[in-house]
Formats: structure tokens, sequence, C-alpha cells
């Protein structure tokens, strides 16, 4: 008896260093603030999985799909393009998180889009995934929204699982991380002059690695800087060509649909659904 009770209490102990995450002492619920649980940075409570907030998008089928950062108790933030072919039939998807070996698992009610957003193109290309119930886990947590104007030069960190590196490099459920520099936007625009992808005033773009292996650009991904999410990948090229920019969704452009999103749905307007989980796309003056 004695045995196992100084067992559990070394497992007590090294249990963050297992887990590589703060341990936190209460499950994530409705009323949770968000202020409690900010992921703090990779020297205070990430390891080698960088967080709590990070998750993937997955369906039971096809694997992952989708980068996706937890931003409050009922919402995650994702790419537009990267979710809009599963928006009518979510069954079978989910969200994973990359930083436990725990069986926890989200399952997502709806998805809201900008009401300008059109597939397939950069304008506004973010998306809000509304689970069911918050995510469970003592080591889940949330993340900042961006601060900081993003300028030429700044370097940022960006995260990846190789979903859309399959070519030479099979998908993985750990997660890679590498720094990236913010390329200036005449730059980019030249780059892509004589391409079909036209960028947009909600987008900005980084310099890819030359290394293609180095390369962190899944769909959805997140890009950070300091302890903010600042951008998400949006549709472009893969990592198969590094010599393009990598093209992303500018979280500072979108704080009002984020942030209103969440307004409506905690005063009630934006209503939780009773049959089946879709897609909606909230009118211009309901977030």
């Amino acid at each position: 008896m004695l045995k196992n009770f100084y067992w559990a209490l070394l497992v007590s102990a090294l249990w963050p260093l297992l887990t590589w995450g703060k341990i936190y002492k209460y499950n994530i619920t409705l009323k949770t603030p968000k202020s409690k649980r900010w992921w703090e940075g990779p020297e205070s409570n990430t390891g080698r999985n960088y967080g709590g907030w990070l998750f993937r998008v997955t369906h039971f089928r096809e694997g992952t799909f989708c980068g996706a950062s937890y931003y409050s108790p009922l919402l995650m933030i994702v790419s537009a393009n990267c979710i809009y072919p599963y928006r009518y039939d979510l069954d079978g998807t989910s969200v994973t998180p990359t930083f436990t070996d725990e069986d926890i698992f989200g399952l997502i009610d709806i998805v809201y889009t900008p009401s300008k957003f059109i597939y397939q193109k950069l304008y506004m290309d973010i998306a809000l995934i509304r689970l069911r119930n918050p995510i469970k886990g003592k080591t889940t947590e949330f993340i900042k929204l961006c601060s900081t104007t993003i300028s030429a030069g700044m370097m940022m960190t960006a995260y990846a699982w190789g979903f859309d590196s399959m070519t030479w490099e099979p998908p993985s459920t750990v997660t890679k991380n590498g720094s990236v520099p913010v390329l200036d936007i005449k730059l980019c625009q030249k780059k892509y002059k004589n391409t079909t992808t036209k960028l947009s005033s909600t987008s900005f773009c980084v310099t890819h690695p030359k290394d293609n292996n180095m390369c962190r650009y899944d769909g959805g991904a997140p890009l950070t800087y300091g302890t903010e999410l600042c951008g998400v990948v949006s549709r472009g090229p893969l990592c198969s060509d590094t010599k393009q920019p990598g093209i992303y969704t500018n979280i500072n452009k979108m704080i009002e649909f984020i942030e209103g999103t969440e307004k409506n749905i905690n005063n009630g307007i934006l209503k939780e659904p009773k049959t089946s989980r879709r897609s909606i796309k909230p009118g211009p003056n309901r977030q």
C-alpha cells in the first residue's frame, strides 16, 4: 500500500515532464475565462508538442486535413478553404489534440465563415469551428489573438504535421515547427504576378525554407508571434514549391469577425444547431 502511495507521488511529480505540458487543476468549462488558460509560451508549458491550444481536424476515413487553434471554450480557428469540403457533412470529423496522450477529442457542431468568403479565394479565408462541448483535459489551453502589426522581416513560428507534404514525407501525428520570416507584401505580389493565385487585403506572406523537408505549411495550421496567433495557412502552393511564398490569413484583419461571432454566440444570437451539424455564413451585421 505504501509502495503504491510513493509510486503515485512519483507519477504526479513527473507527469508534466511525461506529457510535456502544464497541468491545470480543472477541465475547461463554458464559464472558463480565456485569460485563465492562455498559452504562456514554449519556455513555460509546451515542451515538444508546443502547447495545449494546438489541434488537428481529422476525419475517421481521411485522417488529418486541417490545423486548428483553440481560442475559447467552444471555438477553434481554422482556414475556411481547408474545412470547406466538409461544411455540409461534419459527421465523422473531430478535433484532436497534439499535446497529450490522453484519449480526448472534440465533436464539431457547426462552422462559421465570413459572409464575404468565397471558396478557393483568399479574402477572409478563416472559419470558426463551434464545438459541441469544451475540450476536456488538464493540459488544454487557449491562444491569444494577434496584437502586433505584421511587417516584413518579422520572424514567426510555423507549425505542421506533413499532410500537405505527402509526396516526399508521410504525415505524422508529431507536431513540427520552424521559424519563417514575413515577406514584403509587394515582393510577394510580384512573385505571384503570373499565376492564378491572387493575394487579398487579408493576406500576408512568409518565405519558405529552401529545404522542402523544413517546410511547415499544412492547411489551416497556425503561425505565432510570441504567444499570440497571428496567421493561419490559407490556400496557396504546397511545400513542393518552396520558391513560392507561403500565404497566411492575417488574424489582425479578422479580429472583428472572430470576436463578433463569439459575442453573438454568448448572447444567444447565433443559436446552437438543433438538428444537423452544418456550415453557415453570418450576415454582415451578425458576425
